[in-house]
């Protein structure tokens, strides 16, 4: 895991190289946009792979590929018609007003046609010099764009499991995120619009909300919320038919949608909640609703549970916390990640059907325990809505979110990329096959271990062949001895790692493309000469005077450059000149010029300082005020002729 120095240094990078990022976005979006029209006009009239190629040439070609992928290709796209009890989704949160004044960039982008997200992760690279951005795939079963509503978001996650839950089935949505990324919004929505519908084809519902919240000593407990300031505590336990019962909850019969409403704002009127480094109230246990629906017998059958889980933060942003606030944030993310394991291990229980036979770790968590059923029950329909921040300050979580949801999910690209290379691993990779073919960031300038070399890499454990792993004595002194237990990942498909030419490197995304910004940084090393006047040709000085609104005539002839011209000093020039007047005002505007071209070459040394210190991980260097010298000669003169100039000088040297 990278130490938390580092991971503030790329936050800093994204605000301080912000354009150069987004810059990464549009062109990822422009190649997914001009695949399609590539693929709608000519795909059908061309051999298969020709309609591909404008787009490599129009645009970096790993970001071509994953573009085309995305939305020609569509290897996801037919997710959301899976017949499967475990369903994993993602809403994407606008851009908050604050973010918009910060003038924050989107680095998320939705493909709901592939029914993907793709994370623009922009980064400075470890040499000082190169600003990159990696674009990652992550394959869901359904996606929600920003500019999606709460209706869309119940009528493909809620409704279905509402649904059978009305007819005597057991169905769970959860809420899954980051801090601040709108999960109570998500899951109020759909309550709202689910206490319009039940009404609809029953009755009466029965309804009990309990949270789970962290308590002294350490440990996890339920509380009642309907039982207002008192919140006693309840039990959950496990019934002669194997589900997890509450025992000691109020249970309330509602009998209208009014009724229904009013006990869901006194519940979460009495949720615990507290003012963190990421949001002013955030909630800080997990709320559990259960809504029982009525019989054909009169008697409870349908079982309808929403959890909204509590935001999962990251160390680096607990700083500021108090001992029993850092408690209850570390029960928080354990239960996160073991509800994450528990549905990764039944997917891999229900591929591996001819393996050993594997447990499902639900009692390793409260939480898990709770939503048994949803592991243990095939005919227990769960639905899990990840929510994700498109603030590029928040990109780490949103991988982070996304890494936890996909290791959820039931099937991935990569794995029946695996399926259908074992089975004919003689296979060329072709353009057409896709990045499935393109696992982790081992590959590229991202990789985890690329600051090891492959000898630092030879370790024992590397040489070690055993199916399960081992123990191993290394001598560190002639005194003293130790020895490390180790499990080697290449025997172990459970621990999600690939391992190639000797580095482990972690499955990350679906798919992924490294773009290095070299277009970016050629951009800004012209903007620093645009008023360099020994670097005019002679049609840029031209232009330049044709912009000029001097008194009198300029006899300066038409094959003169800008160096020659500077040359000739100030008696050169009122030779050239009608008049004085007009050889003054022309000395003026060259002396601004030059006063401009000092001022962006400092502005480029400090963009490259800012790198350089971004690149080693020295983010105070980075972010502190560089204030360049500049002579105060003919300053009045340089930022008139700046803001006159500019425009035309850059379309000049264009």
């Amino acid at each position: 895991m990278a130490s938390n120095h580092k991971l503030v240094c790329a936050r800093a990078a994204r605000r301080q190289f912000g354009g150069a990022f987004q810059q990464a976005v549009r062109d990822y979006r422009g190649a997914k946009l001009s695949a399609l029209t590539l693929a709608k006009g000519l795909e059908e009239r061309l051999p298969d792979g020709l309609s591909y190629l404008p787009l490599a040439f129009l645009y970096d070609e790993e970001v071509a590929q994953l573009s085309w992928e995305g939305s020609v290709a569509r290897a996801n796209a037919e997710a959301r018609a899976r017949q499967t009890n475990f369903r994993v989704m993602a809403r994407t949160r606008p851009l908050q007003p604050q973010e918009l004044e910060d003038k924050l960039y989107e680095s998320i982008s939705s493909e709901r046609g592939n029914n993907a997200i793709v994370v623009h992760d922009g980064r400075v690279h470890r040499d000082g010099r190169t600003i990159y951005a990696v674009h990652s795939r992550f394959c869901l079963d359904a996606v929600f764009h920003e500019r999606a509503d709460n209706q869309e978001v119940f009528e493909e996650a809620v409704q279905p499991l509402l649904n059978a839950s009305l007819e005597g089935g057991r169905a769970t949505v959860v809420f899954f995120g980051q801090t601040g990324t709108g999960k109570t919004y998500t899951a109020r929505g759909a309550l709202d619009l689910m206490s319009e519908r039940v009404f609809q084809k029953t009755d009466n519902v029965e309804m009990c909300c309990y949270e789970m919240a962290g308590t002294r000593g350490g440990r996890e407990a339920f509380f009642d919320l309907l039982a207002g300031e008192e919140k006693r505590q309840v039990k959950c336990l496990t019934g002669e038919d194997g589900n997890v019962h509450v025992r000691g909850a109020q249970t309330i019969v509602c009998t209208s949608r009014t009724e229904l409403c009013n006990a869901m704002d006194k519940a979460f009127l009495w949720r615990s909640s507290e003012c963190t480094e990421r949001n002013e109230a955030s909630s800080r246990s997990h709320c559990i609703l259960e809504f029982k629906f009525p019989g054909p017998d009169g008697e409870s059958s349908g079982l309808f549970r929403v959890v909204d889980l509590a935001g999962s933060e990251r160390n680096f942003e607990t700083q500021m916390h108090s001992r029993s606030m850092a408690e209850r944030g570390g029960l928080i993310n354990y239960s996160l990640l073991m509800l994450k394991e528990c549905a990764r291990v039944m997917h891999n229980k229900q591929k591996d059907l001819e393996g050993p036979e594997m447990h499902v770790p639900f009692r390793s968590s409260r939480l898990t325990h709770l939503l048994r059923s949803s592991f243990t029950d095939d005919s227990h329909m769960t639905t899990v809505v990840a929510t994700l921040s498109p603030s590029p300050t928040d990109v780490e979580h949103s991988l982070n979110t996304l890494q936890h949801v996909g290791m959820m999910r039931s099937a991935r690209a990569w794995e029946k990329w695996s399926a259908a290379f074992q089975e004919a691993p003689e296979a060329p990779v072709t353009a057409s096959a896709g990045f499935d073919a393109v696992q982790g960031r081992g590959r590229a300038l991202h990789s985890k271990l690329q600051d090891a070399r492959k000898g630092q890499l030879n370790l024992h454990a590397f040489q070690m062949k055993t199916a399960v792993g081992g123990s191993i004595m290394k001598k560190y002194e002639a005194q003293s001895a130790k020895t490390e237990t180790f499990i080697d990942a290449r025997w172990h498909r459970e621990l999600n790692v690939k391992v190639q030419d000797d580095l482990w490197v972690l499955r990350d995304a679906d798919a992924e493309a490294t773009q290095i910004l070299s277009s970016w940084k050629a951009e800004q090393w012209a903007a620093s000469k645009v008023h360099d006047l020994s670097r005019w040709s002679a049609e840029t000085l031209q232009a330049f005077l044709r912009t000029l609104d001097l008194p009198g005539e300029v006899r300066i002839p038409s094959t003169m450059t800008g160096a020659q011209l500077r040359r000739l000093g100030r008696r050169g020039l009122a030779a050239l000149c009608s008049d004085a007047e007009t050889a003054e005002a022309l000395a003026l505007a060259l002396a601004g010029e030059s006063q401009a071209g000092k001022a962006a070459a400092a502005a480029h040394r400090s963009t490259n300082i800012r790198m350089t210190a971004l690149g080693n991980h020295k983010v105070h260097a980075a972010i502190e005020p560089f204030e360049p010298e500049i002579e105060p000669e003919a300053v009045d003169a340089s930022t008139h002729a700046h803001a006159q100039h500019e425009p035309a000088l850059a379309t000049a040297a264009a």
